[in-house]
């Protein structure tokens, strides 16, 4: 999970290219996580941090992860 944190820190640095490869390695690591909750959240956290960047490879990013993210079952509300 560590590689979605450091792609969120080169994201927000104006770093997309950087970023792009930590977040497809931080994708790798997700799609092992056997926490639907964990791996939701940290889905959302690298989603938010792509936001703002526009290319093709942050597109890939972004649609990776959110596929990752629909194939999660949803979480119960506590």
């Amino acid at each position: 999970m560590d590689h979605i944190d450091l792609a969120g820190a080169l994201f927000d640095e104006s770093e997309p290219e950087q970023g792009t490869a930590a977040a497809q390695q931080a994708l790798v690591d997700t799609a092992r996580v056997d926490s639907t909750l964990v791996a939701s959240s940290r889905l959302n956290t690298l989603l938010a941090a792509v936001r703002p960047h526009r290319t093709a490879a942050v597109e890939d990013v972004r649609t990776r992860a959110a596929d990752l993210a629909a194939s999660r079952p949803p979480t119960a509300a506590a």
